[in-house]
């Protein structure tokens, strides 16, 4: 027992200690009896009361037993009415237990499976009131305030996921559920590569709470080989894929690797990886569609055995580029693009838009356009085309109907680039390298987006939603180098590429192939087909690995953590794996107001026989 304190339940009881003042005040004038007065002794009786009045007084309080009972008993008295009490932590059964499992995804581990163990070590702690808590990347609450039956049919339902464990977080939640009433908390995990800082923090800040966190350890050290990291990078036309397979066992193993495409086996290899070390394993050609790299390897963990991937299956986009100049770099780079029909045409004759997914207008003069060109352009946008407008000398003078989505002002000399609001289509773009000789001095439109600026604050990129499309706004012009040598680098193919999917709708890779434990928003309830079920919700927890299809997206998702795939663990303390619900520690109050009034009734019994035997009843 610790942490003992004393408190009263109702202090404001205590004012019954005013009651004593009138009892001994009563005592104190009480009538005595009569005296007769000798005159020869009056004398010297007189002096002696006058010297001794006080040492009588306290004398008739203190031989008085009868005056001291009564004090006794309203001393008694009023701190029984005062509810006295104590707290100290001691071994109980709590009345209410949350119970944190941990459902990261080396709890898959092992047969039975270290999950299967947690779920049977909670059912021994299920209580009168019961709360059951999944520890992943982030806490899910499965039971709140359950009974036992509930807490049973709980534990029955959950599966582990594919993620990390937050027991850390977990036991913050588990404190904020439990009231003011007497709680424990209950960790079960394998507590395999935990992060032990913050469950030491989490655990101080409940026990500051008066609420005791208990460790209970499952799992043994167990073997495993899995693929540990991913990464997707696109080469021409194909993906190529590059994964990192890590043995963490004691001996040096040689691993069949199967790959299948579509749901067909298309290739087989191996790959031998030293123990305790890593190798990596390339797939070159990787084509449009569903992908998956599998491990036929015996181990503990299934889960990071495979890996999926998912790459979207894109039309081919029709680009129409209207332009003065025959064959301009950005023609040329859209031309190398994958899955892109681009198609170059001199004004003022030009085709109907609506036959092209894109249209971009490059180095135009003022009398390039027939008059209502860029009214059919508005047309097109609105109904949910793509319009890019590139920098040209002439570009202030032309009448856009409001579709540009800046408003120049006039030219301007040589600037210092800076990306002021990262997108996808200026990732991996170090504009800020870029040689800016000349540009258009500008300001946004009301509306517009900049994502990058002139050292000048004029917009170089910048673009505006009109209707069901959108029209991009690039400064860098289609590439003549007395304005800029933009066209010139690396990353000009690259930063067209991001722009024709941007404005596509196509993604980047890496959204569809997604690491477990992210958290995706919807922005509205979706049906969503996930590897184990089809569920409905806005936000989608990536807790599992496989294939996602959420409306004609499909995607994948992959544990891909080192630290998850390794089973290893260290022993905790004998205590923590053998617990049992005997030993849950809770704070409890400890009320003293019975064993006082017990003493009352004593007193008050004495009392009466005290009066009897002095013949006073």
């Amino acid at each position: 027992m610790g942490g003992i304190g004393t408190a009263f339940a109702n202090p404001l009881a205590l004012l019954g200690f005013l009651s004593l003042i009138p009892i001994v005040i009563l005592y104190l004038i009480k009538p005595k009896p009569r005296d007769i007065k000798i005159p020869s002794l009056m004398f010297i009786l007189d002096a002696e009361r006058k010297k001794h009045r006080y040492e009588t007084m306290l004398r008739k309080i203190i031989r008085d037993p009868l005056m001291l009972m009564q004090l006794l008993f309203l001393i008694l008295l009023t701190l029984a009415m005062a509810a006295p009490f104590y707290t100290a932590n001691e071994i109980v059964r709590a009345d209410h237990t949350v119970i944190i499992i941990d459902a990261s995804a080396s709890m898959q581990a092992e047969n039975p499976s270290r999950f299967d163990r947690a779920k049977d070590a909670a059912e021994k702690f299920v209580s009168g009131r019961t709360s059951i808590i999944m520890a992943k990347n982030i806490p899910v609450v499965v039971l709140q305030r359950g009974g036992r039956s509930g807490a049973k049919d709980a534990l029955n339902r959950i599966a582990p996921g594919a993620t990390t464990a937050s027991i850390g977080d977990a036991i913050i939640l588990a404190t904020n559920m439990i009231e003011d009433e007497k709680g424990a908390i209950v960790v079960i995990s394998d507590f395999s590569n935990t992060d032990s800082d913050s469950i030491a923090a989490s655990k101080m800040l409940a026990n500051a709470d008066g609420i005791d966190v208990t460790y209970k350890q499952v799992g043994n050290d167990a073997g495993n080989i899995g693929i540990t990291y991913g990464k997707l990078a696109r080469k021409g036309d194909s993906y190529e894929y590059i994964c990192n397979i890590k043995n963490y066992l004691d001996d040096k193993k040689t691993v069949p690797i199967e790959i299948f495409r579509n749901g067909k086996k298309t290739l087989t290899d191996s790959v031998t990886v030293p123990a305790h070390s890593s190798e990596l394993f390339a797939l070159t050609d990787v084509e449009p569609g569903a992908t998956i790299v599998s491990l036929k390897q015996k181990d503990s963990l299934k889960i990071d055995d495979r890996a999926y991937i998912a790459i979207p299956v894109v039309a081919k986009r029709k680009i129409l580029i209207v332009s003065e100049t025959k064959n301009p770099p950005a023609k040329i780079a859209l031309n190398s693009l994958p899955d892109t029909e681009c198609s170059i045409v001199k004004p003022p004759v030009l085709p109907s838009f609506d036959d092209y997914d894109l249209v971009v207008i490059g180095d135009i003069t003022t009398n390039s356009l027939l008059p209502g060109t860029f009214n059919d352009l508005a047309s097109f946008v609105q109904s949910g085309g793509s319009l890019v407008i590139l920098a040209s000398s002439d570009l202030a003078d032309i009448e856009t109907e409001g579709l540009l989505p800046v408003q120049i002002s006039g030219k301007a000399g040589a600037a210092t680039l800076e990306t002021s609001m990262p997108t996808e289509f200026t990732k991996d773009i170090a504009f800020e390298d870029v040689s800016a000789i000349m540009h258009l001095r500008s300001e946004p439109a009301d509306g517009a987006i900049v994502t990058v600026i002139a050292d000048d604050n004029s917009p170089m990129l910048a673009y505006q939603k009109h209707g069901s499309g959108t029209v991009f706004y690039s400064g860098f012009g289609e590439g003549d180098s007395t304005w800029n040598d933009f066209h010139t680098r690396v990353d000009y193919p690259i930063f067209w590429r991001q722009i024709v999917d941007w404005m596509s709708g196509v993604r980047g890779i890496e959204e569809y192939n997604i690491r477990t434990g992210r958290m995706l928003p919807l922005g509205g309830m979706q049906k969503v087909k996930t590897p184990s079920d089809t569920v409905e919700t806005d936000n989608l927890l990536f807790d599992e690995v496989g294939g996602y299809r959420i409306g004609d997206d499909d995607l994948a998702a992959n544990l891909y953590d080192p630290l998850e795939s390794d089973l290893s663990i260290h022993p905790m303390s004998e205590g923590a794996r053998t617990l049992t619900p005997d030993i849950v520690k809770a704070e409890v109050e400890k009320e003293l107001w019975t064993y006082l009034i017990i003493l009352v009734m004593f007193i008050a019994g004495f009392e009466l026989y005290y009066l009897r035997a002095r013949g006073e009843l």
